[in-house]
Protein backbone atom coordinates (compact mmCIF):
# COMPACT_ATOMS: atom_id res chain seq x y z
CA UNK A 1 0.00 0.00 0.00
CA UNK A 2 1.12 3.55 -0.98
CA UNK A 3 2.23 5.33 2.28
CA UNK A 4 0.62 9.41 2.69
CA UNK A 5 3.25 11.99 3.25
CA UNK A 6 2.48 15.36 3.94
CA UNK A 7 5.17 18.14 3.22
CA UNK A 8 4.87 21.67 5.21
CA UNK A 9 7.28 24.05 3.80
CA UNK A 10 6.98 27.64 2.68
CA UNK A 11 9.35 27.18 -0.16
CA UNK A 12 7.55 26.27 -3.09
CA UNK A 13 10.67 24.85 -4.94
CA UNK A 14 11.13 22.69 -1.72
CA UNK A 15 7.78 21.24 -2.19
CA UNK A 16 7.73 20.56 -5.43
CA UNK A 17 10.97 18.77 -5.49
CA UNK A 18 9.95 16.74 -2.55
CA UNK A 19 6.44 15.74 -3.93
CA UNK A 20 8.39 14.47 -7.09
CA UNK A 21 10.66 12.64 -5.35
CA UNK A 22 7.80 10.88 -2.84
CA UNK A 23 5.63 10.46 -6.63
CA UNK A 24 8.30 8.60 -8.24
CA UNK A 25 8.87 6.04 -5.19
CA UNK A 26 5.91 4.84 -4.10
CA UNK A 27 4.43 7.50 -1.80
CA UNK A 28 1.47 9.87 -2.03
CA UNK A 29 2.30 13.10 -1.64
CA UNK A 30 0.30 15.64 0.57
CA UNK A 31 1.97 19.40 0.37
CA UNK A 32 0.58 22.70 2.60
CA UNK A 33 2.44 26.15 2.31
CA UNK A 34 1.84 27.07 6.34
CA UNK A 35 1.02 25.48 9.34
CA UNK A 36 -2.43 26.56 8.97
CA UNK A 37 -3.12 25.10 5.57
CA UNK A 38 -1.06 22.07 7.07
CA UNK A 39 -3.71 21.44 10.00
CA UNK A 40 -6.25 22.09 7.58
CA UNK A 41 -4.22 19.30 5.42
CA UNK A 42 -4.86 16.93 8.40
CA UNK A 43 -8.47 17.36 8.58
CA UNK A 44 -8.46 15.95 5.53
CA UNK A 45 -5.59 13.27 5.45
CA UNK A 46 -3.95 11.09 7.93
CA UNK A 47 -1.11 10.87 6.47
CA UNK A 48 1.53 8.05 7.70
CA UNK A 49 4.52 10.57 8.26
CA UNK A 50 5.20 14.75 8.58
CA UNK A 51 8.28 16.65 6.75
CA UNK A 52 7.99 19.30 8.79
CA UNK A 53 10.35 22.80 7.82
CA UNK A 54 11.17 24.79 10.83
CA UNK A 55 11.04 28.53 9.62
CA UNK A 56 7.80 29.58 8.35
CA UNK A 57 5.74 32.85 8.41
CA UNK A 58 3.44 33.67 10.89
CA UNK A 59 3.73 30.45 12.61
CA UNK A 60 7.23 28.14 13.29
CA UNK A 61 7.40 24.38 12.68
CA UNK A 62 8.50 24.15 15.95
CA UNK A 63 5.13 25.68 17.06
CA UNK A 64 3.16 23.18 14.77
CA UNK A 65 5.77 19.99 15.89
CA UNK A 66 4.87 21.15 19.67
CA UNK A 67 1.21 21.53 18.79
CA UNK A 68 0.99 17.85 17.28
CA UNK A 69 3.27 15.75 19.87
CA UNK A 70 0.05 17.28 22.40
CA UNK A 71 -3.12 16.15 20.61
CA UNK A 72 -3.96 12.74 21.21
CA UNK A 73 -5.16 11.97 17.63
CA UNK A 74 -1.88 13.15 15.85
CA UNK A 75 0.91 12.33 18.38
CA UNK A 76 1.81 9.33 17.04
CA UNK A 77 2.33 10.52 13.07
CA UNK A 78 5.84 10.40 12.88
CA UNK A 79 7.71 13.88 11.71
CA UNK A 80 10.69 14.52 10.31
CA UNK A 81 12.28 17.97 10.42
CA UNK A 82 13.75 19.23 7.21
CA UNK A 83 15.75 23.08 7.30
CA UNK A 84 18.42 25.22 6.46
CA UNK A 85 18.30 26.49 9.93
CA UNK A 86 20.73 23.76 11.44
CA UNK A 87 22.87 21.34 10.33
CA UNK A 88 22.18 17.87 10.47
CA UNK A 89 24.89 16.82 12.85
CA UNK A 90 24.44 20.11 14.62
CA UNK A 91 20.45 20.34 15.39
CA UNK A 92 19.47 20.12 19.34
CA UNK A 93 15.92 19.51 19.50
CA UNK A 94 15.95 20.39 23.05
CA UNK A 95 17.52 24.16 22.53
CA UNK A 96 14.36 24.56 19.97
CA UNK A 97 11.71 22.62 23.19
CA UNK A 98 13.29 22.34 26.41
CA UNK A 99 10.20 20.31 27.71
CA UNK A 100 11.34 16.59 27.79
CA UNK A 101 7.58 15.97 27.81
CA UNK A 102 7.87 16.38 23.90
CA UNK A 103 9.55 13.54 22.24
CA UNK A 104 11.94 14.55 19.24
CA UNK A 105 11.39 14.22 15.92
CA UNK A 106 12.05 10.94 14.74
CA UNK A 107 14.91 12.54 12.19
CA UNK A 108 16.36 15.75 11.05
CA UNK A 109 17.65 16.70 7.64
CA UNK A 110 19.12 19.18 6.29
CA UNK A 111 18.17 21.53 3.14
CA UNK A 112 19.41 20.99 0.32
CA UNK A 113 18.15 17.45 0.72
CA UNK A 114 20.01 14.45 0.05
CA UNK A 115 18.09 12.48 -2.09
CA UNK A 116 19.51 9.10 -1.39
CA UNK A 117 19.30 10.00 2.26
CA UNK A 118 15.82 11.08 2.04
CA UNK A 119 14.61 8.53 0.01
CA UNK A 120 16.49 5.48 2.63
CA UNK A 121 14.93 7.62 5.82
CA UNK A 122 11.56 7.28 4.10
CA UNK A 123 11.70 3.57 3.07
CA UNK A 124 13.12 3.02 7.09
CA UNK A 125 10.35 5.01 8.41
CA UNK A 126 7.46 3.40 6.04
CA UNK A 127 8.38 0.17 7.25
CA UNK A 128 9.50 0.16 10.76
CA UNK A 129 7.59 3.72 11.64
CA UNK A 130 10.97 5.16 13.34
CA UNK A 131 13.89 6.07 11.95
CA UNK A 132 17.29 4.58 13.22
CA UNK A 133 18.23 7.99 12.98
CA UNK A 134 16.36 8.91 15.86
CA UNK A 135 17.17 12.20 17.16
CA UNK A 136 18.47 11.34 20.75
CA UNK A 137 16.67 13.80 23.66
CA UNK A 138 19.41 16.51 24.47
Amino acid sequence: MRKKVLIIDDEQDVMTYLVAILESNNCIPYSADSVQRGFQMLEKVKPDLICLDIMMPKESGISMYIRLKQDQALKNIPIMIISGVEQAGEFNFRSYVPDKSIPAPVCFMEKPIDVEKYIQTIEKLMSSGTASEKQEDK
